[in-house]
């Protein structure tokens, strides 16, 4: 009589003669949402917890945000350390976090070294420097006073572009005079006129003292 379709399988042909239940097969790992998720079967279920917490944490640690010493930031800004300490005492930098009694700098605390050197190279005075970043600390409701405040600032950097970019002008004037003086062996023109004229002509530009 043939085999009853009920009978085990074998080892290796999976036929009659087999006591042994065929082994259960382990999904493959999947990931969703950024953390990982295992469907695991049998034994190692008990191991999918630590998988898991394992995984969370190398995804934590991803998001959190990068931290920087203090030479770290001078190095990335140009700043000494006592000119961060001084900024920080005078109001200009708050937030600076300690860990064990050292500076913890976050890339929000970048941003603002980089606003106060922004401010500062402009010719806004220190103390105007601090009143808006005291503003800034009281939320939304000081956007108008911030907003007036950097309207004025953009109008003195314009009128600053303005003074040097005559100022370059000017140099660029004198450095072909120079060379060309070099050139020619004259140092000195008498026709300060003709020399302009022949400036303009050479260099295409509408030029005056």
């Amino acid at each position: 009589p043939g085999a009853s379709p009920c009978a085990p399988y074998s080892r290796a042909g999976r036929g009659v003669g087999s006591s042994q239940a065929p082994r259960k097969r382990r999904a493959p790992p999947r990931r969703a949402g950024g953390a990982a998720i295992f469907f695991v079967l049998g034994l190692d279920l008990e191991l999918t917890p630590r998988i898991i917490m394992r995984a969370m944490k190398a995804e934590s640690s991803k998001k959190r945000e990068a931290e920087y010493s203090i030479s770290q930031v001078c190095a990335q800004t140009g700043f000494s350390a006592d000119t961060l300490r001084y900024y920080e005492k005078s109001g200009l930098l708050p937030g600076i976090s300690r860990r064990s009694g050292r500076r913890v700098y976050t890339e929000e605390n970048l941003r603002a070294i980089k606003l106060v050197d922004c401010l500062k190279k402009t010719g806004m005075p220190l103390a105007e420097i601090s009143a808006f970043v005291r503003l800034s600390m009281q939320g939304d409701r000081t956007v108008r006073k911030r907003l007036e405040m950097m309207r004025k600032r953009a109008v003195a950097v314009g009128k600053m572009m303005k003074e040097m970019q005559a100022c370059a002008d000017y140099i660029d004037f004198k450095v072909w005079y120079y060379e060309t003086a070099a050139k020619e062996g004259i140092a000195t023109h008498k026709d300060i006129e003709k020399t302009l004229e022949r400036y303009r002509r050479e260099s295409g530009r509408d030029f005056n003292l």
